[in-house]
């Protein structure tokens, strides 16, 4: 295994890495009356078309108005959004930006979580980002990763990726990315203990 030092550009995923308390669902299905199982299963069958940007999230609402038979003002995926820092993640992207590494996000998302995100501060900590609704690809796509090492102009070898998700950083190493699945916070800083 290389050294946690030896990439030249380390991706991280946003949400449940860097960030945590991302779930709306429970809070809105109880804010509409909505039995939550439901909301989930039909949200699930629209979350990559969001992540992707094919649909926004005024469209989609206004199918959930019509599926579920009720008013839905505003933006719940948005008004409901509210997470916190994690912060032994933070401080090892701080660190490796101190050390002069360039770190960006790469991040499945929608364009209301993107902005409350860039609002509030969060997107802040990072030399650059890579939205998927934005790039119009999601992870595990491919051509979610090699538009950021193209654009990045680094070679696969000489990236780091973190994701929460098995299939994510699965993709990732199949394009010869070193890729760390994100279980918790003791795992990553074992990793790079050297900086910390």
């Amino acid at each position: 295994m290389q050294n946690s030092l030896d990439f030249a550009l380390y991706i991280f995923d946003m949400g449940n890495v860097v960030i945590r308390n991302i779930t709306t669902i429970e809070s809105i299905a109880k804010h509409y009356g909505f039995n939550e199982a439901e909301l989930r299963f039909d949200y699930n069958n629209y979350n990559f078309p969001l992540m992707d940007g094919t649909i926004s999230s005024d469209q989609y609402w206004q199918h959930v108005a019509h599926q579920f038979e009720i008013q839905v003002t505003g933006d719940p995926l948005a008004e409901f959004f509210r997470p916190v820092w994690n912060e032994p993640v933070v401080d090892i992207i701080t660190q490796l930006r101190k050390l002069g590494k360039r770190v960006v996000c790469g991040s499945n998302t929608y364009a209301s979580h993107w902005d409350y995100l860039r609002a509030e501060g969060f997107l802040e900590i990072f030399d650059g980002e890579y939205a998927s609704h934005e790039m119009g690809v999601s992870k595990p796509s491919k051509y979610f990763f090699t538009r950021i090492l193209d654009t990045e102009q680094v070679a696969p070898i000489n990236t780091f990726f973190i994701d929460d998700y098995l299939e994510n950083v699965l993709a990732a190493q199949a394009l010869g990315i070193t890729a760390h699945h994100y279980r918790d916070d003791q795992s990553l800083e074992d990793y790079f203990k050297n900086i910390l």
